[in-house]
C-alpha cells in the first residue's frame, strides 16, 4: 500500500513537472505577444536636422547650381561637379559666395541659415548664391553633343570651436551627419 501511494504521489509529481513545462514555455509565446502587439497614444515631433536641396538650371554650356536650406539649422555647404574626361569643368561665383577649397569641391564661404518667419507669417527659405560650372566642349565636338555632368552637394551642421565661434566651412568635419543629394543633365 505504501508502494502504491509513493507510485501515484511520483505520477502527480512528474505530471505536475510535465504541466508546468508545457504552460512555461506557453507563456513565453504569450509574453512575446503581449510584448509584440502594444500600442500607444500621444508623442512628440523630433527635428532630425536639417533639409537641403539643390536646384539647377541649364544655358549656355553652363550650369547655374543653388543650394536651399529649408530645415531650422544652419548648415555648411559644398559641392562639386563631375563628367567625363572629354569635358573640361570650370567654376565661378559672380558674388564670391563660393570658394575652391584644396579637395576639389567649392564651398559657400558662410553657413546658410535655417528658414526664419517673414512678418507676414511666410517662411523665407535660406538660398546660396550659383555657383556656376562652365562645361567647355572639345573642338570636335559635333552640334548637339550630349554630355553628362552631375552635380554632387553635400551639407553638415554648423560646428563651433571651444570659444562658441563658428568655424570656417572648410575646417568643419564633413563625416558628421552627412546629408547627400545630386541631380544630373546638360545638353550641349
Amino acid at each position: 500500500m505504501k508502494k502504491n501511494r509513493l507510485l501515484r504521489v511520483g505520477r502527480i509529481a512528474a505530471a505536475a513537472l510535465v504541466a508546468g513545462m508545457v504552460l512555461g514555455t506557453a507563456a513565453g509565446d504569450a509574453w512575446a505577444y503581449f510584448t509584440t502587439y502594444t500600442s500607444a497614444s500621444g508623442g512628440y515631433a523630433i527635428e532630425l536636422g536639417s533639409e537641403t536641396r539643390i536646384e539647377e538650371e541649364y544655358s549656355d554650356h553652363t550650369k547655374h547650381v543653388v543650394v536651399s536650406n529649408d530645415g531650422i539649422n544652419p548648415v555648411y555647404v559644398r559641392a562639386r561637379a563631375f563628367s567625363g574626361s572629354r569635358y573640361t569643368l570650370s567654376y565661378s561665383s559672380a558674388d564670391g559666395g563660393w570658394q575652391a577649397g584644396g579637395d576639389g569641391y567649392y564651398y559657400y564661404s558662410d553657413f546658410l541659415p535655417g528658414v526664419t518667419t517673414a512678418e507676414d507669417g511666410s517662411a523665407i527659405v535660406a538660398k546660396t548664391s550659383e555657383l556656376l560650372v562652365r562645361i567647355e566642349f572639345p573642338e570636335d565636338a559635333e552640334a548637339g553633343e550630349e554630355c553628362n555632368v552631375v552635380v554632387i552637394y553635400e551639407s553638415v551642421p554648423v560646428q563651433y570651436d571651444a570659444e562658441g565661434n563658428a568655424l570656417a566651412p572648410q575646417a568643419a568635419d564633413w563625416t558628421k551627419e552627412l546629408i547627400s543629394g545630386g541631380a544630373e543633365g546638360g545638353n550641349g
